[in-house]
């Protein structure tokens, strides 16, 4: 695989990109010890609430004087603050080098397919991850969410090899030989190139409602000469023709969007496979799979995070959602020690 864009950047950039992902992994330390006061302090499956919200205020509370916690809290806002801003900061560094190449025309067989009055989500306009002005927010979002932050902070933070955690979820397809492939909500095209790669014979399509993302994915697609069809529709309504595909999927997509779209996204991916067609969907670990300390982690850094539907989401029994659209043989469970991602996978009856 052959970057499209190449990602020296000058030392200013280089250091303060690797600062901020530096930050992060303190904060997963100061994580650790954070579980460590609450522990001490007598919270546990036992005397901790049922009700999120009364958990959220009875932790809170106990840690009121946890100086890791504080720390903990504070690394985590200034990280997600500056996120975005070092990578623009970065970008402009550099721009001298990077644009010429980002407006350079490519040529090859990618597509990108934008239609005209196409109705876009509202949710989707929140700015997930505190990504400044969301996911169009630059001209060049694409580059600079797939490749500085996505690479070079989230690839470094994020606990597991992310980009083998794609490759795991692609091969969750029951079969080898399918023939077109939809990857929802694509992004830049990084789970779409693992399904490139596993199933190489097969037609890629890729749906999502960000321009910028989609026009770096091009430029991915065709310095590779892969022949991705991109379109610019959202995942629950795309306007594609009814079982056209064999094989739907997505990567870590559904705790973005609020519960009756991941209902609406099952039920267009049945419309869209043919009978005997297979959906193939990941998300987050299910707070069911969890220990009541962990959730309270997890569900605390989704609000900093600019997370709106991840509780609505990491709570959503995706098995029954599948079955309810017409799903069979449905199966529900998650990869490795930290069950993540978790899958979600069934048939459409023949």
């Amino acid at each position: 695989m052959t970057n499209a864009i190449s990602t020296r950047l000058r030392q200013h950039g280089r250091a303060e990109l690797s600062f901020v992902a530096d930050l992060g992994l303190v904060g997963g330390h100061l994580k650790r010890v954070v579980r460590h006061d609450i522990e001490a302090r007598g919270l546990n499956a036992k005397t901790l609430a049922a009700d999120l919200d009364e958990r959220d205020e009875q932790v809170e509370n106990a840690l009121s004087d946890s100086r890791a916690y504080a720390n903990y809290r504070m690394l985590h806002r200034w990280g997600l603050g500056n996120l975005t801003r070092a990578a623009f900061d970065a970008f402009d560094e550099n721009r001298a080098e990077l644009e010429p190449q980002l407006k350079r025309p490519t040529k090859g067989p990618a597509t990108l397919t934008v239609p005209e009055n196409i109705e876009i989500p509202k949710y989707w306009h929140n700015w997930f991850h505190n990504t400044t002005g969301g996911w169009d927010g630059h001209e060049y979002m694409g580059f600079i969410h797939g490749e500085l932050i996505h690479r070079w902070i989230v690839g470094t933070t994020f606990p597991g090899n992310i980009f083998k955690q794609r490759e795991e979820a692609a091969a969750q397809a029951p079969r080898t030989d399918y023939k077109r492939v939809l990857d929802m909500g694509c992004g830049t095209g990084h789970y779409t190139r693992a399904l490139t790669a596993r199933f190489p014979e097969a037609e890629i399509w890729g749906a999502d409602c960000s321009l910028r993302e989609l026009q770096y994915a091009v430029r991915v697609a065709n310095t590779n000469g892969w022949a991705w069809q991109l379109h610019r529709v959202p995942n629950e309504d795309t306007g594609f023709k009814s079982g056209h595909f064999d094989l739907v999927t997505s990567y870590i997509l559904l705790h973005e969007v609020p519960a009756d779209s991941i209902r609406a996204t099952f039920r267009e991916a049945f419309r869209l496979l043919e009978p005997g067609g297979d959906m193939v969907m990941s998300d987050v670990t299910r707070y069911q799979e969890m220990d009541p300390i962990a959730v309270w982690l997890q569900d605390s850094a989704a609000k900093r995070e600019v997370e709106p539907f991840w509780r609505e989401s990491a709570t959503l029994d995706l098995k029954r959602a599948a079955e309810e659209v017409g799903f069979v043989n449905v199966a529900s469970y998650g990869l490795g020690a930290m069950k993540y991602p978790w899958i979600v996978r069934g048939t459409k009856p023949r």
